[in-house]
């Protein structure tokens, strides 16, 4: 392995005890994903009810991700860092005490969700920007990759463990697992080597959104990306929301099949990454988001109308392609805006907001339409609306690049 391939960070042994850290905690989130819900599905089988797990999680990154972001880049990366990844480790060993006991509810459940959602806000934009200074600038791009090829392993082997462990020991087990994942991170931040730097009080004035930076943010051509980045995740949101009613209460899926759900969503989401050079080229953004919007919108039809295990397996597989490539592009799109701001985290922390709002309002919204009609019109219906907007982006970027 020389210092020019892919996995050259990976020798530097800072950003290689973060990433194996990292990796543990995204493969704990993965278990509770699958634990949560199914608690949830025990707990209510009405779809809005159900629905708000994805709500309560989603929501505090609209109101949290800015000012997350703007405290990062005030100097209080590692003190957000701690806080937040000390939250989610106490949530979830609440969530566990109270599943073990029996003493778990709707409420209880979706109180806890909540708080882990708020430590998710707190910590996503900080940990970001973490990210890449924990190797040289040549090398910056190669760490962005191996991470998020962690990651994706763990959408694969996270689930699969999460429905064994549901079958095997049961949903406190899950939930503990997810606790302990956390205790990686919080060592590592507490003793991380990279030390911040105070901002002097006099240079604390100048750390502030000019008119130029609002301007920018907010010109028009940055308000079609927002406003797209919103309605698509609107539509997407209905799989987040509904799959755990489809699989576990309408088809009665065991605890492995239930978790293998989400295992290949990961899987989907591995092979759009084994042929992203040739998906992601920057030229063809828009013609590779509208090819992204389509794919999803094919799953989240298959699952709509699925009769049995398979034909779901097949549908969250071809979700997992089209949500990778969406959501890694949306988020490329927006880390662009930041090379014309000092305030970097917090513009990723603008980027998650617009993010998790269409994706929060958007699971309460598919889980009253399943309440009121039934989950497959709900999904069936969000796919037409994710293939309309799939038309239009390949239209108007067939149009750019004649006009280019």
């Amino acid at each position: 392995m020389n210092d020019s391939s892919m996995w050259s960070p990976l020798k530097i042994t800072v950003y290689r005890n973060f990433w194996i850290c990292a990796f543990l905690s995204n493969l704990g989130t993965w278990v509770q994903d699958v634990a949560a819900s199914w608690v949830m599905t025990h707990l209510s089988t009405s779809p809005l009810i159900i629905s708000l797990l994805s709500f309560t999680s989603n929501l505090p990154v609209v109101f949290l991700s800015i000012a997350a972001g703007y405290f990062a880049d005030l100097g209080h990366r590692r003190r957000i860092l701690l806080i937040s990844e000390s939250m989610m480790f106490t949530a979830a060993a609440i969530l566990a005490f109270l599943v073990w006991k029996e003493q778990i509810t709707e409420g209880s459940l979706l109180a806890l969700s909540l708080v882990m959602g708020i430590g998710f806000a707190l910590s996503n934009p900080p940990f970001q920007s973490v990210l890449t200074d924990l190797v040289p600038n040549e090398r910056q791009a190669q760490a962005v990759l191996v991470y998020y090829i962690g990651i994706n392993i763990t959408r694969v082997l996270g689930p699969t463990f999460g429905g064994i462990i549901l079958g095997g020991v049961g949903p406190a087990a899950a939930f503990f697992v997810n606790s302990l994942s956390f205790l990686g991170l919080i060592l590592f931040f507490w003793k991380w080597p990279v030390k911040e730097v105070a901002v002097p009080k006099d240079e604390k004035k100048e750390i502030k959104f000019s008119q130029k930076e609002f301007e920018f943010l907010f010109s028009f051509h940055n308000m079609k990306l927002w406003v797209e980045i919103f309605i698509v995740t609107f539509f997407a949101s209905s799989l987040w929301a509904l799959y755990p009613t489809r699989g576990r209460v309408e088809l009665g899926l065991n605890s492995w099949q239930y978790g293998s759900l989400l295992g290949f969503l990961g899987l989907g989401a591995c092979f759009s990454t084994i042929y992203s050079k040739k998906i992601m080229l920057p030229e063809r953004t828009g013609l590779s988001l509208a090819g992204a919007y389509f794919v999803y919108a094919v799953g989240l039809f298959f699952i709509g109308i699925a009769p049995s295990y398979i034909y779901m397996c097949q549908g969250m597989f071809f979700a997992g392609i089209g949500w990778l490539i969406l959501a890694t592009l949306m988020n490329m799109s927006s880390r662009q805006l930041t090379g014309k701001s000092h305030l970097k985290a917090t513009m990723l922390g603008v980027f998650l907001a617009v993010f998790y709002a269409g994706m929060a309002l958007g699971s309460v919204s598919w889980g009253a339409f399943a309440r009121m009609g039934s989950t497959t019109a709900a999904m069936v219906t969000s796919a037409a609306g994710l293939t309309v907007i799939a038309l239009y982006k390949f239209l108007n970027s067939k149009v750019v690049s004649a006009q280019i």
